[in-house]
């Protein structure tokens, strides 16, 4: 090293002048101040860590993150949740009268819809919510390009769902957050949840304004019925179904064994056999209608005469596939009968139908307005009567009070103006009929045998006329109370309504395809956390 270089060198020495000790303590000084700072950076990171983590597990990301896109719209998990859950309520209800396999006890993932396993209650679910938000997307974009907006009544159905979620909730002892969580996942808040009501009721709103303000002149509901007689028209029948279903056994362990193909053959033979020996004893009777309630014993066992045993009423659109096209044949006369085996996989067996009748109904039908004063239950369940739940039993005073608020109610509306509108006031401020309640407990085009016994005989009295009231009480279980009927107008006939009905549906269902035409659904990172 040079001399200027070896000059320099000193100094700039910071250790200048110190003993071997300081420089040897000023070293270990040094040292543990390094490492201070490096302890300090690794406590920071943890720290951040530990707050990324807890944000992670709050579900804050996850719910962020897009599930689904359709049309450019992000739709996020909890709003996936939303009708994936709706999907697996109706899944569970099908459940309970045996027409779905779905176990709620088990993972959808962990469970097929089919025998060959092509597809898991959780694949399903999600099918189901991504075609519900296809449609939903396709609503909003035409709202907002109507310039549609929620309307009072619209939020005042989001805030009574919200409402009824918490009491729900509370019922479970839980808070509406939590009970939330449990239903739709970890990831739903209140907030969330509202946001989904909000949208769903927006979609449904326009959807509605859409439908009703469809129109048709009476010469286009003639036309159309004339195309569509067969789904139209009324038609009164006789049927019984003989059940072909072969029994299965049970061997030495308790296991059950199914029936053999040739038992099940032999079964749908014996019950074809019986199908036509009944047809046959129907052709040589006299009085065919009387000869089918004599004879039903005999073929469908004394348990089932009470279900075969009315005669039928169906407009043609609900006639079972198995033997409408029969029933619709324009050469049909009164006292026809066949034997048409089932079509449908949840039946096995042969179908015996008595034709009586083909019409176009002309029964008009009412628009009328009421209030419902329900009784109130006071009682407490008396666990001496086990087939009889008291708590869910009016008593007489409770009736009576309910009976003297009713003519109360009906006193006010008559020393008023006395009309529609007025009472439509009273219904929304104090009738305990939620279906009615926000529309001036209004029902339009209410179809003979619509209502309970003495509230149909009342307003399809031929007698009746508009502004016509009454007080009548209703004595059904779970509605016992009493209501005050206002007679507002008589209304179309049944068959125009229901060519009405059937043009409008057809012609919705079109507007709906077209504008869902295009909307193309892709998933996102966060369809991992639905489920």
């Amino acid at each position: 090293m040079s001399a200027s270089r070896e000059k320099k060198t000193r100094q700039s020495d910071p250790n200048k002048g110190l003993t071997q000790t300081q420089r040897k303590e000023l070293q270990e000084q040094k040292a543990a101040k390094r490492k201070a700072v490096l302890y300090t950076v690794i406590g920071v990171i943890v720290a951040v860590l530990v707050v990324i983590l807890l944000v992670w597990h709050s579900g804050i990301f996850q719910r962020r993150e897009a599930a689904v896109s359709v049309g450019g719209r992000d739709y996020s998990v909890t709003d996936v949740m939303y009708y994936y859950d709706s999907a697996v309520q109706t899944e569970y209800q099908y459940s309970l009268y045996g027409a779905s396999s779905f176990d709620a006890s088990v993972d959808p993932a962990e469970q097929y819809r089919d025998e060959a396993q092509t597809q898991t209650y959780h694949d399903y679910f999600l099918d189901q919510a991504v075609t519900a938000l296809t449609s939903q997307t396709a609503l909003l974009n035409a709202a907002d390009e109507a310039g549609y907006t929620m309307t009072e009544e619209d939020q005042a159905t989001v805030d009574e769902a919200i409402e009824s979620m918490r009491q729900t909730a509370e019922q479970y002892g839980r808070n509406l957050a939590g009970y939330l969580k449990v239903r739709f996942g970890r990831y739903m808040t209140p907030s969330a949840y509202r946001a989904c009501l909000e949208r769903a009721q927006l979609a449904y709103g326009y959807s509605n304004s859409v439908y009703d303000g469809l129109t048709y002149t009476d010469e286009e509901i003639q036309t159309y019925y004339e195309e569509n007689a067969d789904t139209l028209d009324t038609f009164q029948y006789y049927y019984a179904f003989i059940d072909g279903t072969a029994e299965s056994t049970t061997d030495e362990e308790g296991n059950t064994v199914e029936p053999t193909e040739e038992e099940s053959t032999a079964a749908m033979e014996e019950a074809k056999a019986q199908a036509d020996a009944f047809a046959a004893a129907l052709n040589e009777a006299d009085d065919k209608a009387a000869a089918f309630g004599e004879l039903l014993a005999d073929y469908v066992g004394e348990d089932s005469v009470d279900t075969y045993s009315p005669l039928r009423t169906t407009v043609g659109s609900g006639l079972a596939s198995s033997y409408s096209e029969w029933m619709q044949d324009a050469g049909r006369t009164a006292g026809d009968v066949t034997v048409a085996e089932s079509t449908t996989s949840s039946s096995t067996g042969y179908y015996v139908v008595l034709f009586m009748d083909r019409y176009r109904d002309e029964t008009p039908t009412v628009d009328i307005r009421h209030i419902l004063i329900q009784a109130e239950l006071t009682q407490e369940d008396d666990e001496s009567t086990e087939d009889v739940d008291e708590s869910q039993i009016p008593t007489q005073e409770a009736l009576d009070a309910a009976k003297a608020e009713a003519e109360d109610l009906l006193a006010q509306w008559e020393a008023g103006d006395k009309t529609a509108e007025s009472f439509g006031e009273l219904a929304n401020e104090y009738s305990d009929d939620t279906g009615s309640n926000t529309n001036g407990g209004l029902y339009e085009q209410v179809y003979e045998g619509q209502m309970f016994e003495a509230f149909n005989d009342w307003i399809f009295d031929e007698a009746r006329q508009e502004g016509d009231t009454t007080v009548l009480e209703n004595p059904q279980d779970g509605q016992q109370g009493w209501h005050v009927i206002y007679f507002q107008s008589w209304d179309d006939p049944v068959w125009k309504n229901t060519a009405d009905s059937s043009l409008r549906g057809t012609d919705y269902n079109e507007w709906l395809t077209e504008i869902q035409d295009g909307l193309e659904a892709t998933e996102g990172s966060g369809i991992n956390y639905v489920g």
